[in-house]
Order: structure tokens, then sequence, then C-alpha cells
């Protein structure tokens, strides 16, 4: 995993005049084309680069790729205990965005500031309503009776659609 996140970057870095591929995944099946062209005993050298990052977006970037690369935090993902990636963006809202910019040293002004409370309370109010009991209910009967209209018509029409029924 280690490998997997140092490869993002440096491939990400990577250039014609100085190509970083030592982390990507060798052999012909890799997604990087430099090292699928290697096990197929082509010359990489062929291959032209797009646009790396730019050096300050890769000079912000390293600290975290650093941080995403620590062994203590690695190891809590061994036997898959991994929690839902999207889990933390949805339980921080829009602060989780706040300090990204920050880390990148992005200014956060008032107006920033006020989107951020906007959006948050917009998110909150919407997971409010759709976790209300009625609501959930009535999103169940909705379901039901689409299910039973669907049923309905399969019977009466016999299947219009499904995979290869053309063949």
């Amino acid at each position: 995993m280690k490998d997997a996140i140092m490869a993002t970057y440096y491939h990400m870095c990577s250039t014609d005049d100085e190509p970083r591929h030592e982390y990507c995944p060798s052999g012909s099946d890799s997604w990087c084309k430099w090292r699928k062209s290697e096990a197929l005993g082509e010359n990489p050298k062929k291959i032209k680069h797009p646009a790396p990052l730019h050096p300050d977006v890769q000079t912000h970037i390293k600290p975290i790729i650093d941080d995403l690369s620590r062994n203590d935090l690695l190891q809590r993902c061994l036997g898959g205990h991994t929690q839902n990636a999207n889990e933390r963006l949805f339980n921080d809202g829009f602060n989780y965005i706040l300090r990204v910019m920050n880390s990148l040293q992005i200014d956060i002004g008032r107006q920033c500031m006020s989107y951020k409370e906007k959006v948050d309370e917009q998110r909150m109010s919407r997971e409010n309503r759709r976790s209300s009991l009625t609501t959930k209910q009535a999103r169940q009967a909705c379901l039901q009776e689409l299910a039973k209209k669907n049923e309905f018509y399969e019977r009466t029409e016999g299947l219009l659609y499904s995979p290869g029924i053309a063949d």
C-alpha cells in the first residue's frame, strides 16, 4: 500500500528527462505505461510524459503523501478494518476542504467561510429530512408501489428488457 501511495505521487511528478517510476507496479498489465513498456521489452523512453505536477504543488503535496504512507496509519488498514472513505468527508462537512486549503496555504476569506456554513447547513437539513421516520416510510411505500407496478407490467406484457434478451 505504501508503494501504491508513493507510485501515485512520483508518477505524477515524472518527466521525460527525469522518469520516476520506481514505485509503479511492474508487468504487462501495469497501469503505468512506462513499466508496461519495460515488461513488453519495448523502449520506455519513447513514451511521452504528460506535464508533471507544478513544483509548488509537489512541494505542498509531498508532506501529505509522507503522512498517508506512515506505517502506524497503514497498520490500521490491515485486516480490512477500514472505514468508508467518504465517511470523513460527510461527517466533517466542508471543514475538511477548508483544512486542505489551509494546508496548501490558500487564504480562506469571509466569503469562503459563509459558503461553507451555507453548504453544511443545507447538507444537515437534507439529512435530517431524509432521516425522519415519516420520510423513510413514505420512501419505502413509494418503492413498494413501484415494485408492484413493475411486477404487474411484467406479468401482463412479458419481459421487455433484460441482458441477453435479443440473443
